[in-house]
């Protein structure tokens, strides 16, 4: 054979093993798998008995556990979540169905996202258990858009796969939870105190609602905060609406008796005076985070939300709690406040900067010497 042609054929040879290396042929039958069946074929008849499901993505882990009918986030000291997410996640990885054959050598893994541990966040590991018993640990990678499809393998092996449907693993405590706390609507909110300051409301013979600052108000307890009139004016625009749309980013147990975090910050604990009940917030810095609860109290006599309630068709939308119920519920736990949130309230609460700071016209004038 001559040289040049032997070559040809040495080239295409290369060309194939590597081919067969990454992926076999789709729609292959081989001893080793059938494209189109369940990739994890034992959770579809144990679905039903998952009762603790342990998630991990970069550094940060969380763990679901079934108590009785009700599911917690154990990761965040109990807290109830959201079933449809759980039988979403279950349902999503028992519908993964083996398509392609990829790398088994454990140092191409990583172009496919499924290296493990992987501290950069790429890859997911979720582990499905029923009581003991691991019934699915995988590592999940990247995902291709068209086909729908996700490199997957079992934790315990090296050998990759690529299978349709695709699962994705949410780290973030608050897609666990209900992480909507309240939706206050418009008008509401009729007053607000926080460290000092008084903000009222008015209503027009139309029904409008507008706010302003109460000066020298006898309802506010005496502080050394000085309200200067750009703070003021800051508070009096973002506070009255701040319970429109209050989310969490995380949640956990407050200490029995009181609050964990440290002392309550009143520069960032406002009090809510509403048409149907009072709402005080009570905010403590723990770190970089800011974490709150709640004091909620409903009003004897207060006209019926029902009218209002009746018009919530999505989460988001405006709407007045059972502030008894809502005090059942949210008694004992602290929640970490979206930073969105929290600088709202820091912009208005700001120590007033120098410039800002009345004078006294009574003062000396202050001459620099020459030079």
């Amino acid at each position: 054979m001559k040289t040049k042609t032997l070559g040809i054929v040495l080239g295409i040879a290369a060309l194939s093993t590597v081919g067969a290396y990454f992926a076999l042929s789709r729609g292959t039958k081989t001893a080793d798998f059938e494209p189109g069946a369940p990739f994890l074929p034992e959770l579809s008849t144990k679905a039903g008995s998952i009762d603790r499901i342990e998630l991990e993505r970069g550094a940060t882990k969380i763990e679901l556990v079934r108590d009785g009918v009700v599911w917690r986030l154990s990761s965040s000291d109990g807290y109830p979540a959201r079933f449809e997410e759980i039988k979403g996640l279950v349902s999503g990885v028992s519908s993964l169905k083996t398509d392609q054959k990829m790398t088994a050598q454990k140092d191409r893994q990583t172009e496919l996202a499924l290296a493990w541990p992987d501290g950069g966040g790429r890859a997911a590991r979720a582990r499905l258990l029923a009581g003991n018993e691991t019934v699915a640990d995988i590592i999940l990678g990247e995902e291709r858009a068209n086909p729908r499809a996700q490199f997957v393998r079992r934790e315990a092996e090296d050998q990759c796969w690529r299978v349709l449907g695709s699962v994705l693993v949410e780290i973030e405590p608050r897609r666990w939870v209900d992480a909507e706390l309240l939706a206050i609507p418009e008008g509401e909110v009729r007053a607000v105190f926080v460290n000092g300051l008084h903000i009222s409301s008015t209503e027009s013979p139309e029904g409008k609602i507008s706010y302003q600052v109460v000066e020298n108000s006898p309802l506010v307890m005496a502080t050394d905060y000085e309200w200067t009139s750009s703070r003021s004016a800051v508070a009096q625009r973002t506070l009255p609406s701040w319970l429109s749309r209050l989310e969490l980013d995380d949640v956990r147990r407050a200490k029995v008796g009181g609050v964990s975090g440290g002392a309550i910050d009143p520069a960032l604990s406002p009090e809510f005076d509403m048409v149907r009940g009072t709402l005080k917030i009570n905010a403590v810095r723990d770190g970089d985070a800011v974490w709150i609860s709640f004091d909620a109290k409903a009003k004897d006599g207060a006209p019926s939300a029902a009218e209002i309630n009746a018009k919530k068709k999505y989460p988001g939308d405006p709407y007045v709690p059972d502030w008894k119920d809502f005090a059942a519920k949210h008694t004992g736990w602290q929640y970490k406040l979206p930073l969105w949130k929290l600088n709202s309230l820091e912009e208005a609460s700001k120590t007033p900067i120098a410039s800002e700071k009345p004078t006294d016209p009574t003062a000396p004038t202050v001459v620099p010497s020459p030079g």
